[in-house]
């Protein structure tokens, strides 16, 4: 009987430990597999995961007071444990079961299973069994990264197989033009409006969604890539010095665009000096007769040299240097989208039209524009290509109703971005209205870029609604300090709540305009 009970308490503890892991998986995964990040979850939110953990501990403490009940607490805890573990339904990155993570929970498993191996060399002695299985519980968090590590030399192998397979796949395209893409933002939104201009004469391949990392535009090019293409616009991200390197070096772009350099990712770089260097390893990664596309209103891509020949674009009379190649200007904006002229060096102009607001396109389609041109495109068939552009999801994407017009810019927000999507709010005309959670990975900056937020905010609109309060306390106070009514705005704590604010707002039969800024992935969650 004694065996039979030790075997399934070992078996139900196992089980719920492991469903339990199940969570950290997930953040482990959505951080990239990388430490730095994880650790920033671990120390902040896993609290709330383990809530739903510790009926494990109050058994070691019935032990002591009942302890031939013991066992069977145990199991019930456990089992409670297990119900109260599975993953969060409504993820908005979902657990994906890829054969990474899928290698990774097995070696957890094993790992796990030692661990009950051990507590049940501990048998004889209960209490150092119970706190054996209490402890190995409680440390699951832990374990996810030993198990990745454990796994990390199988994994680079792998890695180095498909790495070597898509350098192979591009070497033996010697005419492929390809062209990298990277920016603090407005890299994707570029992205997507290369490859549409690109296409009316060539046959042009872009890295899909935001595949910008290694294994990403590896995986792109082993899939999609065919022989028949002659473009690959690939979009290169970066959260540390050297990630646009390794990028390159697989690469090995022709052609470069930088569309702003600004202080995203400040947790991993750090400073913005080092985001500017990761930024321009792009430049330097280019051929002899590789041409950089270069946004020229951002001041730290304005101050830094670089060996390849540039065609420095922008929006007149927002760039010190007046030498712009390709400049923006006479842009008007409203509901309906936006019309500017583009203005070449050589004289050369014509007017463009769009569905897309926000004055921030202009300089993403500008910078389009200016690459389409150096590959031949005409004046006139650009002009009816940016006519049919259609907004990248969640980048200012318009989604219009009876009475409330959502415009979503939930993607990854950034102050620049924020404040260009306020701007283009701010020339609505209707009852305007914001939906944030603020920003995320700011580092030192963040308290200040919130509260900034807050100010433009109270400039622009009727009603804000901030969800999560810890998240969004310097939003608040900057809403405050701008003289914004209380009334005027609220702290949800979820987007439902939010929504179920903005939509209980009078409105008085006027058109409500709702600017949804960032959308938090599941890790950063409040």
């Amino acid at each position: 009987m004694e065996t039979y009970l030790r075997l399934g308490l070992l078996l139900i503890w196992f089980v719920s430990a492991l469903s339990s892991s199940l969570t950290f998986v997930h953040m482990w995964q959505l951080e990239a597999y990388r430490w730095g990040g994880y650790w920033r979850w671990l120390k902040e939110r896993s609290g709330d995961v383990y809530q739903k953990f510790l009926w494990v501990m109050p058994t070691l403490f019935l032990w002591l007071w009942w302890g031939a009940w013991v066992p069977y607490a145990v199991a019930g805890c456990y089992l409670v444990t297990l119900w109260n573990a599975r993953l969060r339904k409504g993820a908005k990155k979902p657990f994906k079961v890829t054969s990474r993570a899928a290698r990774l929970l097995v070696t957890l498993a094993l790992l796990l299973a030692l661990v009950g191996w051990g507590a049940s060399r501990l048998w004889p002695t209960p209490r150092l069994f119970l706190i054996a299985l209490g402890a190995g519980f409680m440390l699951i968090s832990l374990a996810v990264p030993l198990a990745d590590l454990i796994n990390r030399p199988l994994q680079r192998a792998i890695e180095g197989v498909y790495l070597r397979d898509a350098k192979r796949r591009l070497a033996s395209m010697p005419s492929l033009i390809v062209i990298g893409v990277t920016g603090s933002y407005g890299k994707t939104s570029t992205k997507f409006f290369l490859q549409r201009l690109l296409s009316a004469r060539y046959n042009t391949l872009m890295t899909p969604g935001s595949y910008n990392t290694p294994m990403g535009v590896v995986r792109t090019v082993r899939e999609q890539l065919r022989a028949t293409h002659e473009v690959f616009v690939c979009e290169m991200g970066a959260r540390h010095v050297g990630d646009i390197r390794a990028l390159c070096d697989i690469v090995r772009p022709r052609l470069g665009v930088i569309t702003a350099v600004g202080p995203q990712h400040l947790e991993s770089f750090r400073t913005l000096e080092n985001v500017v260097a990761a930024k321009f390893e792009l430049a330097d990664a280019l051929p002899d007769d590789g041409v950089l596309f270069a946004n020229w209103d951002s001041r730290e891509i304005r101050g830094r040299a670089v060996r390849a020949r540039t065609v420095r674009y922008g929006v007149a009379g927002a760039a010190e240097d007046a030498e712009t190649h390709y400049t923006a200007h006479d842009i008007r904006a409203d509901a309906r989208g936006l019309s500017f002229r583009v203005t070449a060096s050589d004289g050369t102009e014509q007017t463009f039209t769009t569905a897309l607001i926000g004055r921030h396109n202009v300089e993403n389609i500008t910078a389009a524009v200016a690459v389409a041109r150096h590959m031949g495109i005409s004046w006139e068939e650009l002009a009816r290509l940016v006519r049919g552009l259609e907004p990248v999801p969640h980048r200012l994407q318009l989604r219009p109703g009876p009475e409330i017009t959502f415009i979503d810019d939930a993607f990854n927000a950034n102050p620049e971005g924020a404040a260009a999507a306020l701007e283009a709010l701010a020339g609505l005309d209707g009852v305007r209205m914001l939906v944030t959670p603020g920003f995320v990975e700011l580092g030192e900056r963040q308290e200040a870029c919130h509260e900034e937020l807050g100010r433009r905010a109270a400039a622009v609109c009727d009603f804000v609604a901030l969800v999560g309060e810890r998240q969004t306390e310097a939003v608040a106070r900057g809403l405050r300090a701008a003289g914004f009514a209380p009334e005027r705005f609220c702290v949800a704590p979820d987007l439902t709540a939010a929504l179920a604010a903005v939509r209980a707002f009078p409105a008085a039969g006027r058109m409500k305009y709702v600017l949804l800024e960032n959308d938090l992935p599941d890790q950063y969650e409040t």
